[in-house]
């Protein structure tokens, strides 16, 4: 594993290019509307935007996997992109990240930003290229919101980029947990999402504790772990989210998630890590979150780092971009989480 962390990019600044690529789900293809106001959202700010999964992905499963290696690859390469965004998540990062040429991407390192599935590919990153990358919001689930993004979303996302001292991680107003609708009536669908009041982060265990911070989704982490990109986590800041359930709509059942943690257990996880960040489970009320918040503490009896649950991060909206292998701090006594770094 390379020994030292490559910044990103230079900082993004308007009139910069940013890049829409689909290593994972395609959804671009089935949601053009969303990738257009996504592209329009940008462009509003100043930016420019290229696509790169602009060909239909071919029938045939090899040259599928190397047709997204190929577009990532000239995502990189381009010498107009600072930032290459993902369109969205999927199931399918694990067949590219061992075709990926790791050397061209080092020698053209960018801002890189996603979540859920890709989260394989932060770890691939980091692992292969000493790449810092950015867990946050993609093109067609966040940024291609109707009848705009959520202004939270869009907000941090630019704070953080534009290498802003990000300092205290802010906390949203108001959140969701409804899908988007053109998820489930269609593409030409516009309709709205109702927001409710968000309910306040909390202290499953005090303390305090500083560190980098890695991770992303859990259930993804555990494809990653045993294989050559899943790297140290000692003296780190954990970041686990929890995915939608399988069918897209409802959450993953609590022992299901339980029986992730104690494979991190297994691993050692929780004897390495100086410190643990929960985001919001999808799909949880009040009755879950505090079934998940036991169910934590139970896996990690033994130990004695700061965890901090409920974040805005993962698949909740809004959506924090949080700057992987950057330095973060936890003190439960001032109720603060904080970024050290900038984001670049």
């Amino acid at each position: 594993m390379p020994n030292e962390v490559i910044p990103s990019a230079l900082s993004l600044t308007r009139g910069d290019t940013i890049a829409f690529v689909s290593p994972s789900g395609r959804l671009s293809d089935i949601f053009p509307s969303a990738i257009t106001r996504a592209k329009s959202h940008f462009e509003s700010l100043g930016f420019k935007v290229k696509t790169f999964d602009t060909k239909l992905l071919s029938t045939d499963f090899r040259r599928a996997t190397l047709q997204r290696c190929e577009e990532l690859h000239a995502a990189f390469a381009d010498p107009d992109v600072k930032c290459v965004l993902c369109t969205s998540g999927g199931t399918t990062c694990n067949e590219l990240v061992s075709f990926l040429d790791y050397d061209l991407i080092k020698r053209y390192p960018k801002i890189f930003c996603g979540f859920s599935d890709i989260t394989l590919l932060h770890y691939a990153l980091y692992t292969q290229c000493g790449l810092r990358t950015f867990y946050g919001p993609t093109a067609t689930d966040y940024f291609g919101e109707a009848p705009s993004p959520d202004s939270f979303t869009a907000g941090n996302f630019l704070k953080v980029l534009t290498g802003e001292a990000v300092g205290a991680v802010p906390r949203s107003l108001k959140w969701t947990q409804e899908r988007l609708d053109y998820f489930v009536s269609g593409d030409s669908s516009t309709k709205e999402r109702t927001r409710q009041t968000t309910p306040p982060w909390r202290w499953l265990r005090g303390g305090e504790a500083r560190g980098p911070i890695i991770g992303g989704c859990l259930s993804v982490m555990m494809r990653v772990k045993g294989t050559k990109f899943w790297p140290s986590h000692k003296g780190k800041i954990l970041l686990l989210e929890n995915s939608t359930g399988e069918d897209g709509i409802t959450p993953i059942p609590i022992y299901r998630t339980a029986s992730f943690m104690a494979d991190l257990g297994n691993v050692g996880m929780w004897d390495d890590i100086a410190g643990l960040v929960i985001g919001r489970p999808f799909g949880h009320d009040d009755r879950m979150r505090d079934e998940f918040g036991k169910m934590v503490l139970e896996q990690c009896n033994g130990t004695s780092f700061p965890i901090l649950f409920g974040i805005d991060a993962g698949h909740t909206s809004p959506m924090l971009t949080i700057p992987l292998n950057g330095m973060v701090k936890l003190d439960s006594e001032a109720d603060e989480f904080s970024i050290l770094e900038k984001g670049e």
